[in-house]
């Protein structure tokens, strides 16, 4: 008799996407839309955050965009594929409407799932390893109440331009250098000893890479810029993968085996 198969999991993170995108994001969002319809079929698909580079839900409606990727999302609910929404920093205020057109859950907050074997958590990351004092203030703008307040206070084309300007200063800033972010995974790890779970994945650092300390494992993978970055778990296994460089499984079938893991 043959072992119960284990559900599959895509997670994809940090796309950014603009409200008015580009010649060169336009391209982005094709390879997104060409990576959601292969992965029709998959049993979970996670956005953990950033997917979108600014979403803010005002009480009476919503900002005009995002309308091909909200509809490459709806084929892949329509396929069977359950979705999940950690917010990031950027777009944690899509959360209700994701709930209500797609069924994710309604708060965005980092997310434990049991795929299998393999009990995972799912976190953006924004706080975990660093503490960036411009993702910091817009962080704490769409995450307390009393930002929340503020921020429904402003007309939206100002919290659009405060917005594009953080994303665009963080992106141009220095980051941690990734043998940095790895090291701070690792501390950050080896105090995680009581952790009700094997695995966390997380987003934001915008660097890949994937550290084991004391049986538990952190990954991230980059994101959907110059390398177009997804995890996969199938088989109670993890994989990163790129999807210009790796051969994805058929999740259709869900029977191909999952490469090892790519670094």
């Amino acid at each position: 008799m043959s072992a119960k198969r284990q559900p599959t999991a895509v997670i994809l993170a940090d796309a950014h996407f603009h409200l008015r995108p580009d010649a060169a994001e336009s391209r982005r969002i094709e390879r997104f839309l060409e990576l959601l319809e292969a992965i029709h079929g998959v049993d979970h698909l996670i956005l953990l955050g950033d997917i979108f580079d600014f979403w803010f839900d005002y009480p009476h409606f919503r900002l005009d965009g995002y309308d091909e990727i909200l509809q490459g999302l709806d084929g892949v609910r329509a396929s069977g594929t359950t979705v999940h929404f950690v917010g990031g920093n950027h777009d944690i205020w899509a959360a209700g409407y994701l709930h209500r057109r797609f069924g994710s859950e309604p708060d965005g907050m980092p997310l434990d799932l049991q795929l299998g074997d393999l009990r995972v958590r799912f976190d953006h990351g924004d706080g975990l390893l660093s503490h960036d004092w411009l993702y910091q203030t817009f962080r704490t703008i769409v995450r307390t109440r009393a930002g929340i307040l503020l921020a429904k206070s402003l007309h939206p084309e100002i919290l659009f331009a405060l917005s594009t300007w953080l994303s665009g200063h963080s992106r141009n800033a220095s980051r941690d250098e990734g043998r940095e972010i790895e090291a701070k995974a690792s501390a950050w790890l080896g105090r995680q000893q009581d952790a009700p779970w094997d695995l966390i994945v997380i987003g934001h650092v915008h660097h890949r890479f994937t550290t084991t300390v004391q049986g538990r494992t952190m990954a991230a993978p980059t994101g959907w810029f110059n390398r177009l970055d997804l995890g996969v778990i199938q088989d109670g296994k993890f994989a990163l993968l790129d999807f210009d460089q790796d051969t994805l499984p058929d999740f259709g079938s869900r029977e191909t085996t999952l490469p090892g893991h790519s670094q």
